[in-house]
């Protein structure tokens, strides 16, 4: 089984539709469940209006994660990136996650000047928060009832990695 990433294209938006569908992947985003292809299209134009940078995961020819890094281009925190992931359940456990985050830290790094990647991640959310610490980010706060999830506020959890260090 071998991961491939590549950058995300216009027509991957069926591919997020699937995914961000799926009932085990959008209660831990913050993404609503039952988008639509359209809304994805129209995400893709704001995404690279405002300079966005998506990463697709794939193991044969199939989507199998994807990450995008959401660039701050206010110059007092350009430096500092943050990003939003999405796995497949189907290919959960089989590293397509770190990789995302590995190719995502790596370009952030030497393409974007990056020195700061945060992320923010449900405190329920356990393999997630076990990865990232594995990865080097760190915990840095709580956001108490700071998401809403099936109809309940969940705390969400601030973490960061220091780049350059």
């Amino acid at each position: 089984m071998e991961i491939t990433v590549r950058g995300r294209e216009p027509h991957d938006a069926a591919a997020y539709q699937r995914l961000y569908s799926h009932p085990d992947v959008y209660p831990w985003t913050l993404q609503l469940p039952y988008p639509s292809v359209a809304t994805w299209e129209k995400k893709f134009i704001k995404m690279d209006a405002e300079g966005y940078v998506a990463f697709i995961a794939e193991i044969d020819g199939q989507m199998a994660g994807e990450l995008t890094l959401f660039v701050d281009n206010k110059p007092r925190t350009r430096h500092c990136i943050s990003f939003g992931i999405g796995v497949d359940p189907t290919y959960a456990g089989r590293g397509v996650g770190e990789r995302l985050i590995r190719t995502a830290t790596d370009y952030a790094q030497n393409w974007l000047g990056v020195t700061r990647i945060e992320l923010e991640v449900f405190h329920d959310n356990h393999r997630a928060l076990r990865l990232y610490e594995r990865l080097g980010f760190e915990r840095e706060g709580v956001r108490r009832q700071a998401s809403l999830r099936e109809g309940k506020l969940y705390d969400v959890v601030m973490m960061a990695k220091l780049l350059n260090v």
